[in-house]
Order: structure tokens, then sequence, then C-alpha cells
């Protein structure tokens, strides 16, 4: 007669390794990954500049926008755990609702501009371009000045 203990260690270490880690090895990995999170943006913003400048290849536009609005709706996520640092005010949190809906709408105004884009190119995006990305206005409640 086998033993039932013998059948519950591997079962035991199955179970570990496919069941999905939702925590972090630690705060600064949170910090760390959202500021990739938005020096990605920034970067996406900064190329799209150029773009509009007649500094960078306009058929790239579309794509860099695309890229934007990806990085965009993966920036919520990456502030959801309450895990103060960085450049990251405490407001992102006390503020919670403010500072989702204006990620959100971010996210919709460059899916807007995505669309223009594939049809205008740059001479439909530039008078747009301010509105849409409103990047300031939240840098400006929610984030540190730069130390």
């Amino acid at each position: 007669m086998t033993c039932f203990c013998s059948y519950l260690t591997p079962l035991a270490i199955l179970v570990a390794v496919l069941t999905p880690v939702t925590t972090y090895a630690d705060d600064q990995d949170v910090i760390d990954y959202r500021e990739h999170i938005m020096k990605s943006m920034g970067e996406q913003a900064a190329a799209i500049g150029q773009i509009l400048e007649q500094k960078a290849p306009a058929e790239n536009l579309a794509t860099h926008i695309q890229i934007l609005m990806i990085v965009e709706a993966t920036a919520k996520r990456a502030f959801e755990p309450n895990v103060p640092g960085g450049r990251a005010k405490p407001e992102v949190w006390t503020k919670w609702a403010e500072f989702s809906k204006r990620l959100d709408e971010l996210t919709a105004n460059t899916e807007d501009l995505s669309k223009i884009a594939k049809t205008g190119g740059a001479a439909a995006i530039a008078p747009r371009i301010q509105a849409a990305l409103t990047c300031k206005g939240c840098h400006d409640a929610f984030r540190e000045p730069e130390k």
C-alpha cells in the first residue's frame, strides 16, 4: 500500500508553480515598473513631437501613436498598487477617481488620434495634439518635480 503523503509533495509543488503570483518582490519593484511605463509614454510623445517637427519619418507617426495608446492603457494598472514613491504624489491614491479618469481620457484621446493619423497623417494630427495629450495637467497635479 502506497502512502498518501507521497502524493502530497509533488501536488504541493505543482500548485505552487502554477498559482499566479499577485505580489511583487518589494515596493521598489512597483515603483520601478510604473516609472518604466511613464518613461515609455514620454519617449513615444517625444518621437511624435519629432515627427510633427519634421525631424523624423512621418510614415512612423501612426505607429508611435498606437504604441503610446497601448502603453497608456497599461499605466493605470501600474499605479493600482498603493505604493508611494518615485515622483508620484500621494494624491495619485487619495484622488484615485480623478487620476484614473484622467488616464482613461488620455487613452481615449490617443485612440482618436490613432484613427486620425491612419487617414490624415501629421497634417491632421498637428492641430489636435495639444488638446489630446493632456500630460502636463496630470503631471502638475500628480507628479513631484524632478530633483
